[in-house]
Formats: structure tokens, C-alpha cells, sequence
């Protein structure tokens, strides 16, 4: 026996209300002896003795009603099995059931997949509730990013059974942390009695990963969900419908080779595919096809030794400029989702980078941007002179009429003052995913650009100019230090350590001092500079915006400033910069299942309508929006299935066919395809507050079920119906009495 709300019990000291009441008016009148009366005294002595009897009745089932109504609110309950009988089930069952890919394993037994074994556990859960009487269900399915089917407490076992029956493995991952976010969510919404969550999955390892600064965030929120589902007999059931067996290759990345800087038409461009084996055991002869814009254009035969990668390289010519795809794919195996995957490229001619110059000078030393320049392209023998980076060169008062959004890099060296157009123009730019390189000066206002670009840390800048400072006229010179190797921009030179010493030989007499101020998680220092007797003071910061980067060199690019010209390290170190900076649009073209599709469309780009096609060739209209006061962008959310989505202009006034603007490679997350389970043991060490019933359902054919509901009486229901019957007979005695008298 069992009370839900105890406190309310003291409610009970109710019921001495009408003994009270009985005992004060018996005193309230005074006695007074009447002649007259006497011998109706004599008459009512026949019947004293009944109507005590008949009050003392009365008020009987007064306190009775009253102590019954405290019970009630208390909620009393019976868990014994002898209660079952007078049980009315009042369970909220949350269902749980995992549709990431890897439940679409198919082990050496071929027997069946664990999303066909969750089928028939999730639909007994739903068979065995009660809606007729209280048992409500939400059901939840489980990926990285999941979605509350029925998130509601509900009784329309139909409409779940529905959605169970036709649910398929998807090609997202599994992240069980954010489905319990839901899950959650769904209990705090119940009212029922009981509460229950089933959570059907195969159990997978990474599917319980969390990055460490996470991990207590996930603990708490585990134990929360335990508290929740804990008390009056219910509880979480981990049902494990995963095999025992890892037996998968899958292609885990495909991209241009290391150092490709641009994909250029009729010049071979090396592409790097890279297979992992999960299994135990060595593949031989794995066949992996080649296909370019829907086109097969190779095969090869491939060893994948056990629990490990190996690349595969391939060779392609693009006659072409424009979008392009590349895919490769394995022959079947235990899991199909991953074993293709696809790239999409674009192939130009150079990198577009627009340079603003602000000090046109009339040699190579006094000009600021010739030495960058020529650094961005250089070349021996100008007879066999290729060019990575197409440059257009304007000066400062010619900024404003140029369309940013045309090009991949935009730098600004030496600029006195910057407009507010200017910079909504920049910041649009990079927002969108382009990149801009900021370089300093003797000309730099430095009011100015904090007013129109720092804007107290809501502009691009990525921190606050103060003045400038060092040695004037190179009377003197520092080296850089503190350079961070671990940025993407600068691990070339870690990869290879005989160039690091290039990097500290560059001389630096003058730069502008910054304040940086707190550290925010946008902006990172690459590199500074050594001043005797103070702190560093920053060379090199970026500030991640949006999609796109700004880098602010504190120092020029010229003679001016220095002598970093004059050393062979400054060509690659602003190689690299602008490598990283003017990185082609295929790092948004490349995405993972599950991630939106945005394209900001160029100037002669702009359309009412464009169509998205899926590698279902299912096809979605899309509306431009408005990105700023120039810029219109589009945005689609639907990437579910993994494969290559194109993305056209619908045709407009003269045209017939629809214009391609580009391919979207969408992926499956690879380290789902490790369907390597977490142990039991292990879970419950990594998750201690983590309280759960474990159910092996993966190696053996016959579904075990678990009951749903849970064996407690509803108690106060009955004394409900037990006041109820009082009051009638209260009534019907209340009047009988009176009427005898």
C-alpha cells in the first residue's frame, strides 16, 4: 500500500469538523422550564432515544465522507498481485524506435536486419497498452537528428502501429543523446500514473558518443529521465536488437588530393578515395566503381586489410568548366548505405581574388600589393606560367563599384577609410562563404575602420586597430612567434618541419597594435610578433562570420612595413593564407545527410523560382530570400537521402531548358556504418546515473516483450465512488429522519 500525494492526508482532520459542530450547538441554548410544554416533553421521551441514534448516524457518514475525500487526494494505490484484479492500467509508454542506417545491417545470416527485429518489439509494446482505459504512447524515432512522431501523449494505437509498419532505415546517423532530449520532453507532458520508456536500438558505440565537454550535460539529463520514469513501477527498457558480428567496408571520404587548389579544365586533377574495413577479417578484390557526371569511367580492385583504411587514387581530365559530380561505389555488402559516396566539384579556370590597393606605387617596392601578387602566382619562366589565382586589381576609390559576390577572395591592403556600404557589401560576402584578407598600413585611419568595420564586435573586423607601432623606416625588425600550427591555413608547414624556420625569418618593423580583448570562439590568433619587454603583439587574427572568414594582418604586404618580402617563406606562407581564405564553394557543396542546402546566388543569377532534384529525382520548388539589401540566397532543409542534388534555375523569358547551377553531394556520417555494440558493462559505467533494464534481442530469433503494464490498483477511484454513495444515502436518510419527526 502506497500513497501518491501523502501530505494531503492531514486533510482527514476534516471529519472532526461536524463532531465539533454537534458538540457546540447541544451548549448554545439555555433551558427554560414552560408549564405549557410539559406534556410535549412526555411524548418526546417515547422517541429520544431514536433520534439520537438516527443524528449519531447522520453524522457518522459525515466525518466518513470527509476522512474518504482526504484518502482520495492522497491517491492510495496496492502493487501487491492481489490488487491486479481491481487494476485500471494508467501507463505512459514512450517508444523508441532506431531507423539510423545501420539498423539496416544484414549479418552473415542474412536472417533478418535490426530494424525488422524492432518492428516486432515496438508493435507488442503497442499491442499490450490500454487505451480503452489509460494508457496513452508516444512513439520517437531514433537518428542524429530525431524526429517526435507522435510527440503528444496518445491514444490512436492505429496511427502508431501505421508508422512502425512503414518505417525504413534512413541514411542518417544515431545520436542517442539528442533523442532523449525528446524523449524527455514527452514525460514531462504525461499525466499518467506510471511512465515507461522502451528504447529499441542496436546499441551501436557511437551511437552514445558525446564530445567531452558534453558528457555532463548528457549525464544529467539521463539521470533526469531516470527520476522521471523511476517511481510506481515504472522504468527504462534498453531493448538491444543488434548482432554480434561487424562485417562492413564502406567508402569514408572522397576528395581532390592534398595540395589541389583549383580544378581546372583539361588538366589531369587527382582525386583520393578513402575504404575502411570494420570487420575482423581481410576483403580482397573489393570492385570500386568510378562515375563522373552520371558517367562510369573505371573500376578497380581493391584489398582492405581488417580494421583498416586504405586509399585509392584515380586520374580525370574536365573539358568542361561549371559544376561537375564524382561518385564511387563498392559492390553490396552487409550494409549498402555506405558504400558510395559522391563529391561535387566546380571547374573554373583560376581562383577569382579581387585586390584593393590602396598605395599604387611606381615600382615593385613601393606598390603595396605587387610583391602579394607575385606572390599568389609565381613562376620562373613566365613562357610556362600558370596562374592559380586570377586577379583583379583596382584601387581604393574603384571598391565600390565592384560586385564582391564574383569572386572567392577579397583584399584589402592599406585602405584609408572604408564605407558603410562597403561593408555591408564585405560582411554579405562573407557570411555567404567568401573570404577577405585585410592588410594594414601607414594609411589606415584607425577611428574610422573601428566605426565602420569593428563596430564594438558586430562588424568583420576581427578585433579593435589601436595605433600603430615598431621601428619606422625598418630602423629595426622582429620575428613572428606563438604560431599556431593546428590552423588549417598554416599545417603545411607542420607536415613539413624543414619549412617552419621560413616562417620565423620573416622581418617585421612596424604593425598596428589591437586590442583583442576577451577571447570569443569566433575569432582564433594564427601567429604573432615578439616585442622585447611586453606581451606578443597579434600578427595574424581571424573571425569566422557565417559561412565565410576574415583574416586582419596587422602589418603591410610590402617594404614598407618590413622586409617579408625579401624571404622565400613569404610566398607560401600568403599562398596558403589565400588558399584557405578563397577555398572553392565545394566545402558547401559537400554535405552530410541531414544538413540544409544553401546557395547564395551571384548577381546574374537572380530568378523567381529554382527546382532542387533528389537522387529520388523527386523535384522541390524554392523561393530566393533575402540575405541583406543586395544578396538573395536559397535554402532547402529536405537533404534525407544521401546522393547528388542539383540545383537549376527554372527557365526564364527566352530559354527552354533549365540552367544548372551546381551539384550538392550529400553523404551518409561514416562512423555509423561501425556497428560495433556498447556493452551493457560499459554503458553503465559511462553513464552510471543511467538506471535501465537491458534486453538482449540480437542474437536470438524469438522476441522476448516486456509487459506494459504495471501491477497497482488505483485505489482512490473506488473511495471517489464510495463518497459519492455516502452522500446519496446521507440524503435519503436526512429526509426519511425528518419526515418521522
Amino acid at each position: 500500500m502506497g500513497l501518491l500525494h501523502p501530505a494531503l492526508m492531514w486533510l482527514g482532520v476534516a471529519g472532526s469538523i461536524p463532531i465539533i459542530i454537534h458538540l457546540f450547538n447541544r451548549q448554545r441554548y439555555k433551558r427554560i422550564r414552560w408549564a405549557a410544554m410539559e406534556w410535549l416533553l412526555a411524548a418526546m421521551k417515547k422517541t429520544r432515544r431514536r433520534m439520537q441514534i438516527e443524528n449519531l448516524i447522520l453524522l457518522a457518514i459525515r466525518v466518513l465522507v470527509l476522512v474518504l475525500l482526504a484518502s482520495a487526494l492522497a491517491r492510495p494505490f496496492m502493487k501487491s498481485a492481489m490488487a491486479a484484479p481491481f487494476a485500471e492500467s494508467n501507463t505512459h509508454v514512450v517508444v523508441v524506435m532506431d531507423v539510423s542506417y545501420s539498423m539496416d545491417y544484414r549479418g552473415a545470416s542474412r536472417d533478418s536486419t535490426p530494424l525488422e527485429k524492432a518492428r516486432q518489439v515496438a508493435l507488442g509494446i503497442l499491442n499490450d497498452l490500454k487505451t480503452t482505459e489509460a494508457d496513452r504512447f508516444s512513439l520517437i524515432l531514433l537518428t542524429d537528428t530525431p524526429n517526435a512522431a507522435i510527440g503528444e501523449p496518445s491514444s490512436r494505437v492505429d496511427l502508431g502501429r501505421q508508422i512502425v509498419g512503414d518505417a525504413v532505415a534512413t541514411d542518417q546517423g544515431t545520436s542517442i543523446p539528442r533523442t532523449m532530449e525528446l524523449v524527455r520532453d514527452a514525460l514531462k507532458k504525461s499525466t499518467n500514473f506510471t511512465k515507461k520508456v522502451f528504447l529499441i536500438t542496436d546499441n551501436q558505440r557511437h551511437a552514445w558518443s558525446v564530445p567531452e565537454k558534453e558528457r555532463t550535460r548528457v549525464a544529467e539529463l539521463f539521470k533526469e529521465i531516470s527520476e522521471l520514469t523511476t517511481p510506481n513501477g515504472g522504468g527504462i527498457i534498453l531493448h538491444d536488437v543488434g548482432g554480434n558480428v561487424v562485417d562492413n567496408v564502406a567508402v569514408v571520404d572522397l576528395a581532390p588530393a592534398p595540395g589541389t587548389k583549383v580544378i581546372s579544365t583539361d588538366r589531369s586533377v587527382e582525386f583520393v578515395a578513402v575504404l575502411r574495413n570494420y570487420g575482423p577479417m581481410q576483403v580482397s578484390g573489393a570492385t570500386m566503381n568510378v562515375f563522373i557526371d552520371g558517367s562510369k569511367q573505371g573500376s578497380f580492385q581493391v584489398t582492405v586489410p581488417a580494421h583498416d583504411k586504405v586509399t585509392q587514387e584515380f586520374h580525370h581530365t574536365f573539358r568542361e568548366d561549371g559544376p561537375h559530380a564524382i561518385a564511387v561505389e563498392l559492390d553490396a555488402d552487409a550494409l549498402s548505405h555506405d558504400n558510395r559516396r559522391s563529391l561535387a566539384v566546380d571547374v573554373r579556370e583560376a581562383l577569382k581574388v579581387l585586390v584593393v590597393n590602396g598605395q599604387k606605387g611606381t615600382t615593385f617596392q613601393t606598390d603595396e600589393v605587387a610583391a602579394l601578387k607575385a606572390a599568389l602566382n609565381p613562376s620562373i619562366d613566365q613562357r610556362e606560367r600558370v596562374d592559380i589565382y586570377s586577379i583583379n586589381e583596382v584601387l581604393e576609390n574603384g571598391f565600390a563599384r565592384e560586385d564582391v559576390r564574383k569572386y572567392d577572395l577579397v583584399v584589402l591592403a592599406n585602405l584609408e577609410t572604408i564605407s558603410q556600404e562597403e561593408v555591408a557589401a564585405i560582411e554579405e560576402f562573407v557570411k555567404a562563404g567568401g573570404g577577405v584578407m585585410v592588410l594594414l598600413g601607414a594609411k589606415v585611419e584607425a577611428f574610422t575602420w573601428n566605426q565602420a568595420a569593428w563596430r564594438s564586435g558586430e562588424g568583420f573586423l576581427p578585433c579593435e586597430l589601436d595605433k600603430p607601432a615598431g621601428f619606422a623606416g625598418n630602423t629595426d625588425v622582429t620575428r613572428m612567434t606563438g604560431i599556431d600550427y593546428t590552423h588549417p591555413a598554416l599545417e603545411f608547414f607542420a607536415k613539413t618541419p624543414t619549412l617552419k624556420p621560413s616562417l620565423t625569418k620573416l622581418l617585421v618593423s612596424q604593425w598596428f597594435a589591437v586590442k583583442v580583448g576577451d577571447p570569443r570562439p569566433e575569432v582564433r590568433i594564427l601567429a604573432s610578433l615578439h616585442v622585447a619587454g611586453a606581451e606578443p603583439a597579434p600578427l595574424f587574427i581571424e573571425r569566422r562570420m557565417g559561412r565565410g572568414r576574415v583574416l586582419l594582418c596587422t602589418t603591410a604586404a610590402d617594404y614598407e612595413w618590413g622586409l617579408m618580402p625579401k624571404v622565400p617563406g613569404y610566398v607560401m606562407l600568403f599562398d596558403q593564407l589565400a588558399q584557405y581564405l578563397a577555398a572553392p564553394p565545394q566545402r558547401f557543396r559537400n554535405i552530410t545527410v541531414g544538413e540544409p542546402i544553401e546557395y547564395t546566388l551571384k548577381l546574374n543569377e537572380y530568378a523567381k523560382s529554382f527546382t532542387v532534384i533528389t537522387p529520388r529525382q523527386n523535384r522541390s520548388s524554392v523561393a530566393p530570400q533575402r540575405a541583406g539589401e543586395h544578396a538573395f540566397y536559397l535554402s532547402f532543409a529536405g537533404t534525407t537521402d544521401s546522393g547528388l542534388y542539383s540545383l537549376e534555375r527554372d527557365p526564364q523569358e527566352g530559354e527552354t531548358q533549365p540552367t544548372l547551377l551546381t551539384w550538392y553531394a550529400v553523404n551518409v556520417d561514416p562512423e555509423e556504418g561501425f556497428v560495433e555494440k556498447m556493452t551493457e558493462p560499459e554503458l553503465r559505467s559511462m553513464y552510471p546515473q543511467f538506471k535501465f533494464t537491458y534486453v538482449e534481442q540480437g542474437t536470438g530469433k524469438e522476441i522476448q516483450q516486456i509487459a506494459v503494464k504495471a501491477p497497482a490498483s488505483n485505489v482512490w477511484k473506488y473511495l471517489v465512488g464510495a463518497i459519492l454513495g455516502l452522500l446519496v444515502l446521507e440524503t435519503w436518510l436526512a429526509q426519511m429522519f425528518g419526515a418521522k419527526r
